[in-house]
């Protein structure tokens, strides 16, 4: 159901129930006011009358014509009754059967007691009071019609049911406008979201000026479609840089296996055919599992296990595996770090990040250069070092670092095997383990890369 429907609706019946609440109660106030009001006539007539009838000592001729009337022509309905509850006097729209039965006669001598009767169509408010005399105690009965009140209480109800309903329908239909006014601006951003395709994101949508939730939601929409655009940017330079990347080794190991395949090649050309080849592949499935890692890491896909453990042995198996390839470049490695430090780590990512930067810094050592490796704490963090003696980076390479696909020497690290997915895994690793990654050049020269890690689980973002 549509909100402005169900707005209307909800509208409604608060109105309704308001109405029928309020109208209730003002009802019974009104009812209880004329009938306090009729009420108070009463008693004044009633004690005006018992004074009467009590001052009157000696017996009451009333077949006497010139005996004074104890009923005055303004009392319309009213009677007096002897002792023994037999008429005496009597209104004539009282007419000359009691008002009220014996046992309310009786009563009365005590207290005054109100009831409402009802005469034929008439309904009648009646006070009996008892009137104390030398012969005994006398029953003076005033009564007051109801006709008035009840009509005035009929024409409250009447008018306050219309009314209501008139009310709660104009409740409900300013509640629709006012919720189709408002609302207006949802739908128009609706339709324009709707517009927007993957290739064609447009303009984001129209925001209103207004200031308030609606203009909030607009604003926090956009900059959701601007990350949700950034993100669909960064996977499609992604895919055509992996595509880039994939077609060069590609290409080389096809054009080995075809020459391979030529029946007038040597064995020994065959034999580099092969080895050619082999290089090729072993460059295709590094690249696979870097782009998988990455990839991985986008989705929140990662299966990160963290465990408290010594960072140094870690680093160190790095270093032990690297060892060899530092002896045939004639690069000196070195490994500094106190073997008490310890970190949350996940070992196998970690790991990765720190082969990386191995593979990087000796890339680019010459020979009879130095690589340090430095492990140590500074304040909550913990910092692992790669520094290297080679040319450093590009000034213009430093803030683009960590891009995918990003060198600092195209040519050299494609001759090399470098895909440029070295420093964007480290990146990767450090913001996986709560930290982050910094690139620098060296004073003396040289490059260096830096990892910073919380020390502890509890500060892993």
């Amino acid at each position: 159901m549509p909100i402005r429907i169900r707005l209307a609706v909800l509208s409604s019946l608060v109105t309704m129930f308001v109405v029928a609440g309020g109208g209730y109660v003002f009802v019974r106030s009104l009812t209880n006011g004329l009938s306090t009001s009729l009420d108070t006539g009463l008693r004044s007539r009633a004690a005006a009358l018992t004074q009467t009838v009590t001052d009157t000592a000696g017996g009451i001729d009333f077949q006497d014509p010139g005996n004074i009337k104890l009923l005055r022509p303004q009392d319309a309905v009213a009677q007096v009754l002897d002792p023994r509850g037999q008429v005496v006097e009597s209104s004539q729209e009282a007419g000359p059967k009691p008002l009220v039965t014996r046992p309310v006669q009786i009563r009365s001598r005590s207290n005054p007691i109100f009831a409402t009767v009802k005469r034929g169509a008439d309904r009648f408010r009646v006070l009996t009071a008892s009137a104390h005399r030398n012969d005994g105690p006398w029953t003076v009965v005033v009564a007051g019609s109801l006709e008035a009140a009840d009509d005035a209480v009929v024409q409250v109800r009447t008018a306050l049911i219309v009314g209501g309903g008139i009310a709660v329908v104009l409740a409900g239909l300013g509640a629709w406008l006012l919720a189709t006014a408002a609302l207006r601006p949802v739908e128009r951003m609706r339709r324009q979201a709707a517009d927007i395709s993957e290739h064609h994101s447009g303009s984001g949508l129209q925001v209103p000026k207004t200031r308030d939730e609606i203009a909030a939601l607009g604003t926090t929409m956009n900059e959701l479609l601007d990350r949700l655009q950034g993100a669909l940017a960064r996977q499609r330079g992604f895919v055509a840089d992996a595509g880039h990347e994939l077609r060069t080794p590609l290409a080389i190991l096809r054009t080995e296996l075809e020459l391979a395949d030529n029946p007038a090649r040597s064995q020994r050309e065959l034999r580099d055919a092969i080895k050619n080849a082999a290089i090729e592949t072993d460059r295709l499935s590094r690249l696979a599992e870097e782009l998988l890692f990455l990839a991985r890491s986008d989705d929140n896909e990662s299966d990160l296990r963290f465990d408290t453990a010594p960072l140094v042995p870690l680093v160190t198996r790095s270093f032990e595996a690297f060892r060899s390839r530092a002896d045939e470049q004639s690069v000196a490695m070195r490994l500094v770090g106190d073997p008490t430090i310890v970190a949350p780590l996940d070992a196998s990512h970690f790991r990765r990040a720190i082969d990386n930067l191995l593979d990087n810094a000796l890339r680019y050592s010459s020979h009879g250069t130095n690589v340090e490796i430095r492990v140590r704490s500074e304040g909550h963090d913990v910092l692992v070092e790669v520094l290297d003696e080679g040319p450093g980076f590009p000034e213009d390479f430093l803030p683009h670092a960590f891009e995918r696909f990003r060198r600092a020497d195209d040519a050299r690290a494609r001759h090399d095997g470098g895909s440029g997915l070295g420093l964007a895994i480290v990146e990767t690793v450090a913001r996986q383990h709560g930290g982050h990654a910094r690139v620098f050049n060296r004073t003396g020269g040289g490059a260096g890369v830096s990892i910073r890690i919380p020390a502890s689980k509890f500060a892993l973002r």
